[in-house]
């Protein structure tokens, strides 16, 4: 098979992701807490121009609106309801846009009437050599460099810049990621909704991104996965230099029927997606909490391994017990610490320190003793990754020596601790991924990987 090249020179999508201007149509002044009106005051929010497109003219949000488009913008976000949408579509493509959102619903997923609106909205953009993202979806934001651009009905979203892309076949699920993306302190570059996925489908915009130097991460939510053979090429070649973590939603029956009635899409046999997933390089998580867990650890810089032989270094011996019954599970290997680190650890920690696996260093370690430990437990050539547990024992000297072992080695970690804070502000300044249990602190670690 032929090694894809990916897309170094500008495209359509640049317009979609990295736009110039904006044209908005559905805002108006009747009604100003309208979606519409929303968009457009997101629009607005972006410093970029911004033109409020409506028939009827009118002031919205300060701004005289236009009768229809009248000079080119790179990107026309459309929601106005879906009998019109066409003819919002035509003004957008007479006017000069580069690319079209729809955000509108009422097309593929509400019945063959608005199949058929969904088609003409498909033949418009074609005719014009405009592509079209949507409809039925909740839109775009982007990392604009100075500025981020809001081109959704979110009312608001994280401004934190960092290398994850999210593409989503869902806007809800956009909503789950924010919010992970603030309670886990990740930055993001880019969102984007494709909801009945028309004409801009996953593949399109994987391929973008793979070409894209503000993205390093690529999560991707889909009830189908369309262009099956081109989705393969492309997917494999971009994992090749970024990961890409994927969860499938529409596994079972019911699951099915539900994709049906949210895009219109048949989410067909996921033994076919999960075929297609291995042999693009690409992670599927088997559920919405791995899928953001292998998010945290990749954003965090630890990368698709096929090693497996961790080390579980706690002071907590119950949850370092739990971490390792998970580990079992899980296929991992817990080897013992080599000949030399576990003499090293004998002569550092109290007489009933295990030093075994998991190593626990106890609470009774002397604090000095604490970074000598840790950096013996991370040099050791037994270990490919480290786990780190810590309930309740909040000792400075701990989260430090971790964060300096972590930093100094490079090793793959992960990290449960509970009622730490300064432990854990030592692991947050290091980036090193926290998890709310000792069993997902390990499943994320073991679980990146193609």
């Amino acid at each position: 098979m032929n090694h894809i090249t990916l897309m170094a020179t500008p495209t359509a999508l640049d317009a979609l992701f990295r736009p110039r201007s904006l044209a908005v149509y559905g805002a108006s002044t009747r009604n100003p807490t309208g979606l519409g009106n929303q968009l457009f005051r997101n629009a607005l929010g972006a410093g970029l121009p911004a033109i409020a497109v409506n028939p009827r003219g009118g002031d919205v949000e300060g701004h005289a609106a236009r009768p229809g488009l009248d000079e080119p913008v790179d990107l026309a976000l459309i929601s106005v309801p879906a009998p019109v949408a066409c003819d919002a579509l035509t003004d957008a493509v007479a006017g000069g846009c580069r690319v079209a959102v729809v955000l509108s619903s009422g097309f593929k997923e509400a019945g063959s009437r608005g199949a058929e609106r969904e088609e003409q909205l498909n033949s418009i953009a074609r005719a014009a050599g405009v592509r079209l993202v949507g409809p039925n979806c909740m839109g775009v934001v982007s990392d604009l460099g100075a500025t981020w651009c809001n081109a959704s009905y979110f009312w608001t979203v994280p401004e934190a810049r960092g290398p994850l892309a999210f593409v989503s076949q869902s806007g809800a699920m956009g909503g789950m990621f924010f919010a992970e993306v603030r309670a886990r302190g990740w930055g993001f570059s880019r969102f984007v909704s494709l909801g009945n996925a028309a004409d801009v489908n996953e593949t399109d915009v994987l391929e973008w991104l793979g070409a894209d130097e503000a993205t390093g991460v690529i999560a991707l939510f889909c009830e189908q996965i369309t262009g099956g053979r081109r989705f393969v090429e492309v997917a494999r070649d971009v994992s090749r230099r970024k990961p890409i973590v994927v969860l499938k939603a529409g596994k079972g029956e019911s699951g099915t029927r539900a994709a049906l009635s949210h895009t219109g899409s048949i989410a067909g046999s996921h033994g076919a997606a999960r075929a297609a997933f291995a042999r693009a390089g690409a992670i599927e998580a088997p559920d919405s909490d791995a899928f953001f867990d292998t998010l945290a650890v990749l954003s965090a810089g630890v990368r698709p391994t096929t090693n497996r032989r961790l080390a579980i270094l706690t002071i907590s011996g119950g949850p370092g017990v739990l971490a390792a019954d998970a580990a079992e599970r899980l296929g991992a290997e817990m080897p013992a610490p080599s000949q030399g680190v576990a003499s090293r650890l004998r002569e550092l920690l109290p007489e009933f320190a295990a030093l075994t696996n998991p190593i626990d260093l106890t609470p009774q370690c002397a604090p000095a003793s604490f970074g000598p430990a840790i950096d013996a437990v991370f040099d050791d050539p037994a270990f490919d990754a480290v786990v780190v547990i810590d309930c309740g024992l909040d000792v400075a000297e701990f989260g430090a020596g971790v964060a300096r072992a972590a930093e100094r080695t490079g090793r793959p970690v992960t990290a449960f601790v509970l009622d730490v804070p300064n432990v854990a502000a030592a692991l947050d300044r290091a980036g090193i991924a926290r998890f709310t249990s000792p069993e997902r602190a390990v499943g994320a670690l073991v679980g990146v990987r193609p």
